[in-house]
């Protein structure tokens, strides 16, 4: 068993990130194959259009909204909705709501 208690610190900005997101690993690689994060991103913050290689990556909407973009279509999800991407998945983020946007990041390694 471990326990993480992380969950008052307020994160980092990741590379390609921008608008002040900060994401938080809750429960972070290691030597795991999946790691658990909460990104808090507020109006005008989100990620640059990228993809992981074998990386899959599940974004659950706790607050707020969140709008993607993967090239060919471009969506908003809310409070209690989710979308997977796959490896190799091209996806940006931006929140273009007023409040923040808190979403769960679950990612599994291939």
């Amino acid at each position: 068993m471990k326990i993480w208690k992380d969950g008052d610190k307020t994160g980092v900005t990741p590379p390609a990130h921008f608008g002040d997101l900060k994401v938080l690993d809750v429960v972070p690689f290691g030597d795991g194959d999946f790691s658990v994060q909460i990104s808090r991103a507020p109006k005008g913050g989100g990620g640059e259009l990228h993809h992981h290689d074998t990386w899959s990556q599940v974004f659950f909407i706790m607050e707020g909204a969140l709008t993607f973009d993967t090239g060919s279509e471009r969506f908003t999800l809310t409070q209690g909705q989710a979308v997977l991407f796959e490896p190799k998945d091209p996806h940006y983020t931006l929140n273009e709501q007023d409040g923040d946007c808190v979403a769960m990041v679950i990612t599994v390694k291939h």
